[in-house]
C-alpha cells in the first residue's frame, strides 16, 4: 500500500489539508461516481432500486467486518440516534431503582434517548469525566444491581479520548446490564471488536470515518440479543423474506438485526458500498494502522512547536487530537489562508486525522498552531 494510491482517490484534497473528519469525511472518488451514475440513471427513468438493495446488503457485511461482527448482527439505521432509540425503546417500564448510567458530557445522539427513558421510570446518572474522559471506575462507582443499560462513547468527539471498551464492558456485566457504545468517531478509524470487548450494542454513521455519506448508518445487536428487540418502526425490509413482502396480511420477521431495518436510502447506500470498499482494496488493519501512525506524527509534531500540548497515554488516544489555544478564531482563520480545515470544540482546536492525511500535512499544521 502507497500513500499514493489512497491519495488518488481523494482528488478534493489537492490544494487542502482536511483535518475535519470528525465533523464530515471529504468524498472519495468512487462514492461520487456511484452518487452521479445514480442521479444519471434516476433522471433517465432507469434507476435500478434492487441494485441499490444489493449494495446495501455488501455494505452491511463490509461494516460488520471492520467491528468484528458478523451480517446478520448488522441493522441499517440513518443515524447514531436512530440506533440509540431503538434500543431503549426496548427497555421494558422501569421497575423501582433501575437505573441507566451515562457520561454527562456524551454527544447528544448517545445522551438524549436515554435521558428520555426518565419519562419510562428509569433514574439517568449521569457520570462527570475524571480528567481527560470517563473511566470504568468512575462508572462502576455509578452503576449497581439496578443499573439496565451503560452506554459510552469509544472515542469522544471533542477531545478523542479513547475508552476502555473492555474494562466498561466488565461493569456493565457485573450489574446485568446492556452495553452501548456510539462508534461514531472510531469505526474507521480505529481498531474495533465487539466480541473481544462485550459489546452488546455499537451504533456508527457512515460519513465520518467510514467514508460515506449522511444518510446510512449501522447498528450492531449481539446475536443473543435478537430475540429480545422488536423493530420499532418496521417495514417490508424487516420481514424474513422482504421481496415477498410488500403486503400483509401475515408479518414474519426476519431471525437477524435485519428485522431492526430503517427503510434503505439507495443514493447513500450505492456510494456507501463504493467507499467501504476502499478498506477491502487496502485492507482494514493496514488502513487503521496508518491512521496510528498519523496520529502520532501529529502529536509529536504538536509536542515539538508546544511545550504546553500534552497527548493522552497511548491507551486512550484515537484519531481525534485537541489542542489548547489562547485564541481560536486567530488559529482558526490561519487555517482559512493555508487551506486547513478543522473544527473548533469546546474551545480547543480539533484536529482529526485520517488515512488520507499525508505526514508533512500534519507538520505544516503544527507549525500554524505553534505560532499561537
Amino acid at each position: 500500500m502507497q500513500a499514493a494510491d489512497i491519495r488518488e482517490l481523494f482528488p478534493g484534497l489537492k490544494d487542502t489539508i482536511y483535518l475535519n473528519t470528525a465533523s464530515m469525511n471529504v468524498g472519495c472518488a468512487p462514492a461520487r461516481k456511484a452518487y452521479e451514475r445514480a442521479v444519471e440513471r434516476w433522471s433517465a427513468g432507469r434507476f435500478d432500486w434492487m441494485e441499490a438493495e444489493r449494495a446495501g446488503e455488501d455494505a452491511r457485511a463490509m461494516f460488520a467486518e471492520i467491528v468484528g461482527a458478523t451480517a446478520g448482527e448488522i441493522a441499517i439505521v440513518p443515524a447514531v440516534s436512530t440506533a440509540a432509540g431503538i434500543v431503549a425503546a426496548n427497555l421494558p417500564p422501569a421497575k423501582r431503582g433501575e437505573n441507566i448510567v451515562v457520561a454527562e458530557n456524551e454527544f447528544a445522539s448517545n445522551y438524549y434517548p436515554w435521558l428520555l427513558l426518565r419519562e419510562r421510570g428509569y433514574r439517568v446518572r449521569t457520570v462527570a469525566p475524571a480528567g481527560n474522559g470517563v473511566t470504568a471506575e468512575t462508572f462502576s462507582q455509578a452503576a449497581d444491581g439496578r443499573t439496565r443499560l451503560i452506554a459510552v462513547s469509544a472515542v469522544h468527539s471533542a477531545n478523542g479520548y479513547r475508552a476502555d471498551l473492555a474494562a466498561l464492558s466488565r461493569v456493565a456485566a457485573s450489574s446485568g446490564a446492556w452495553f452501548f457504545v456510539d462508534a461514531c468517531q472510531a469505526a474507521g478509524a480505529v481498531p474495533l471488536d465487539v466480541v473481544r470487548d462485550g459489546m452488546d450494542f455499537l451504533a456508527a454513521a457512515s460519513h465520518k470515518f467510514l467514508l460515506g455519506s449522511r444518510g446510512m448508518g449501522y447498528l450492531y445487536v449481539r446475536r443473543e440479543l435478537l430475540d429480545r428487540l422488536q423493530p420499532i418502526v418496521p417495514g417490508w425490509k424487516a420481514a424474513r423474506k422482504p421481496a415477498e413482502s410488500f403486503y400483509g396480511p401475515a408479518m414474519d420477521l426476519s431471525p437477524t438485526a435485519s428485522k431492526l431495518d430503517a427503510s434503505l436510502a439507495w443514493f447513500p447506500a450505492l456510494a456507501d458500498q463504493a467507499a467501504l470498499g476502499i478498506f477491502r482494496r487496502f485492507g482494514i488493519s493496514a488502513l487503521l494502522e496508518r491512521n496510528a501512525r498519523l496520529a502520532r506524527r501529529l502529536q509529536g509534531a504538536l509536542a515539538a512547536e508546544r511545550s504546553s500540548f500534552h497527548p493522552f497515554p497511548d491507551q486512550q488516544r484515537s484519531t481525534i487530537v485537541s489542542v489548547p489555544v489562547s485564541d481560536t478564531e486567530a488559529v482558526m482563520a490561519r487555517f482559512s489562508q493555508a487551506n486547513v480545515v478543522a473544527s473548533v470544540r469546546a474551545g480547543r482546536i480539533r484536529l482529526a486525522v485520517h488515512f488520507y492525511n499525508q505526514e508533512e500535512e500534519l507538520d505544516r499544521v503544527a507549525e500554524l498552531i505553534g505560532r499561537a
